[in-house]
């Protein structure tokens, strides 16, 4: 990560422990009220495929964003998933 975004090691070794202590507290909070979940990919246009393709090779994932009365963001949580199948978001959906 320090390579990767120019950083010293110390800053991202720092960045990594803050972002490991976020997403351990959310395990104890999940999310609750008005959930909107959806699926994604990531990385562009493919050319010669028309919409979501299945056999792309490109990151896919799933959201959940969970909504406050007043419809504004109050948490998001996002994870990579191998594919858009019921199995896959079926995982996703129990640890949330």
């Amino acid at each position: 990560m320090g390579k990767r975004f120019d950083l010293h090691q110390g800053t991202a070794w720092y960045f990594m422990q803050k972002v490991r202590k976020v997403m351990k507290s959310s395990e104890q909070f999940p999310l609750a009220s008005l959930v909107h979940v959806d699926e994604f990919t990531m990385g562009g246009k493919e050319e010669a495929k028309l919409g979501r393709s299945y056999d792309s090779k490109k990151k896919k994932a799933v959201i959940a964003v969970e909504l406050t009365s007043d419809n504004k963001i109050k948490r998001a949580y996002v994870k990579s998933i191998d594919d858009y199948s019921a199995k896959s978001l079926t995982q996703y959906l129990t640890l949330i």
